[in-house]
């Protein structure tokens, strides 16, 4: 889920950022495997099986989702099979993460968004984890329990970096940065591990009840991350590079909630989506680069 920018990433670069985000699923679906613990691709990671049996060309990321019950454990079995070599990062761990995800992060990398690039934590190479919780099946619930997730992920994102990544040019951009300053020192009054606190119980609501609704209630519009229990269920697999990937019983439909219509229809080059890191190292280079082409 990104915003169109300007530069883009050199081809080599990009292709070996992809490798090693692919080897972190391929180890991340391995614990999934021994240990019993449910995911699916989302959002872009499930348009690139459909679309191109891999990872889309220009994507830099790959988005999984678990179901709360599965994405609780992470805490425990990450450290146990990803050993020493990788870390786990969320905002349980870390308050002063901003972002209600988990992120399985390989050791001796980075890569650091502008928006990030003076958060007092590690950053390396990543798979995005999203945690998916049970929702109301009533529609004016559902949007009651959306808006208050919305507005706590965005004090959340505001206490802990007052320039995050969006999706606007121009003089909409500028005053859009300009009010996100002035929250962030409002947030402030705030603890960090409250707000993370907050964040996680408003999810959760509906954690003990079966409803026909799943899905993840935060980011810039969550209606693309909520979707009727039938279209996740039952799971299926798909080819994705030289594995296969979990995937929704619906990937389709997924897709036409999160792209429109067109959705198997490649952006011209002009609207391809980038967001290039500020700083992105693979931990073997003698300075650090940004792979900006």
């Amino acid at each position: 889920m990104k915003a169109t920018i300007d530069e883009v990433y050199d081809p080599q670069t990009l292709r070996r950022l992809q490798l090693v985000e692919l080897d972190i699923l391929k180890r991340f679906d391995a614990m999934c495997a021994k240990h019993s613990l449910e995911y699916f691709a989302v959002y872009g990671t499930v348009l690139g099986a459909i679309r191109h049996g891999g990872i889309i060309p220009w994507d830099d990321d790959i988005d999984i989702a678990m179901p709360r019950r599965d994405y609780e454990r992470l805490a425990e079995l990450v450290p146990l099979e990803f050993g020493d070599e990788f870390s786990l990062l969320n905002g349980q761990i870390d308050p002063r993460y901003p972002f209600c995800t988990s992120r399985i992060m390989k050791k001796g990398t980075e890569f650091r968004m502008l928006s990030m690039k003076d958060c007092p934590f590690e950053l390396g190479i990543f798979l995005d984890i999203f945690c998916f919780d049970n929702l109301p099946d009533d529609e004016r619930a559902r949007r009651r329990l959306v808006r208050k997730c919305w507005v706590l992920e965005k004090m959340c994102i505001l206490r802990n970096t007052p320039f995050p990544n969006l999706p606007y040019r121009g003089l909409k951009r500028a005053v859009t940065y300009a009010l996100c300053a002035a929250g962030s020192v409002c947030m402030k009054v705030f603890p960090r591990a409250k707000l993370h606190e907050w964040m996680q119980g408003a999810a959760r609501a509906y954690e003990h009840e079966e409803t026909g609704y799943i899905g993840w209630p935060f980011g810039l519009d969550p209606s693309q991350s909520i979707y009727p229990k039938s279209m996740v269920y039952p799971l299926t697999r798909a080819p994705f590079e030289d594995m296969q990937v979990v995937m929704p019983s619906d990937p389709h439909g997924q897709m036409r909630l999160c792209y429109g219509e067109t959705y198997m229809t490649p952006p011209p080059d002009g609207q391809k989506s980038y967001i290039v890191p500020y700083r992105l190292s693979f931990g073997d280079e003698g300075e650090e680069g940004t792979g900006r082409a």
